[in-house]
């Protein structure tokens, strides 16, 4: 059986050419969906603590879509990086 995704609060970072990281929204779960803004650009993320860096070889977010992901509990932040500018939004949440 699905778990239609429930989501909790939404962040969003503007990604550069320069990792940066954000706080996950608080509240969450153990999920996160990740949507793209649209446009050409691929960005890049990893998850983890405050600490956390982004590089070209992490996993790609491709322009214009969401993804949902499973963290570990540890995971309070996110880090990405691109070639070009865009937005990436960030939902914690539950389900699938």
């Amino acid at each position: 059986m699905m778990n239609p995704f429930t989501p909790g609060a939404t962040v969003s970072r503007a990604v550069t050419g320069s990792s940066a990281s954000v706080a996950l929204g608080a509240g969450g779960g153990l999920q996160v969906m990740v949507t793209s803004a649209a446009g050409n650009t691929i960005a890049f993320i990893k998850f983890g603590t405050s600490s956390v860096t982004a590089a070209v070889t992490d996993t790609p977010i491709l322009p214009g879509t969401v993804q949902v992901f499973t963290i570990a509990t540890t995971v309070t932040h996110v880090a990405a990086i691109g070639t070009t500018a865009t937005t990436l939004y960030f939902t914690t949440g539950d389900g699938e």
